[in-house]
């Protein structure tokens, strides 16, 4: 049975992250492969998503996310997703986290945001933008 939960709009507590957005995906698999947008918290779901089910995407574009330590990095370095990772430059918890898991995936943009803070699509939405479009312009 699926664990999510329509009554309350949310999944289960004890439902596997992953498998929630794979059984979303699959309502819309017959359209172009999506790309999964996935700042700060939301690499709770993306992290995993990508490891499990990642053939199932276009790309991804990880923005700092938590659970980047949930794999190793001779993991990260044989994903094979199109990745567009960025981070900000005065975001100290997650700067070296992105820079050392996610550096090392094969063909990813790393994109640092000067005097970016965490959200640091918040600081120059600008670069954020022309980087994001540029990317899935480049699918």
């Amino acid at each position: 049975s699926s664990g999510i939960n329509a009554e309350y709009g949310g999944i289960h507590k004890d439902f596997p992250k992953e498998k929630f957005l794979k059984e979303f995906l699959e309502f819309f698999e017959n359209r172009a492969p999506p790309v999964i947008v996935s700042p700060s918290m939301s690499g709770e779901y993306a992290v995993p998503f990508v490891f499990a089910h990642g053939a199932l995407l276009g790309g991804w574009v990880p923005i700092a996310p938590v659970s980047l330590s949930s794999h190793t990095k001779e993991e990260y370095a044989k994903l094979s997703l199109r990745t567009l990772a960025l981070y900000g430059e005065n975001d100290k918890q997650f700067r070296t986290q992105v820079e050392v898991s996610l550096g090392v995936v094969p063909g990813v943009q790393l994109t640092m945001v000067p005097g970016g803070s965490h959200p640091c699509y918040l600081d120059n939405p600008e670069l954020w933008h022309s980087s994001l479009l540029s990317f899935l312009d480049s699918l």
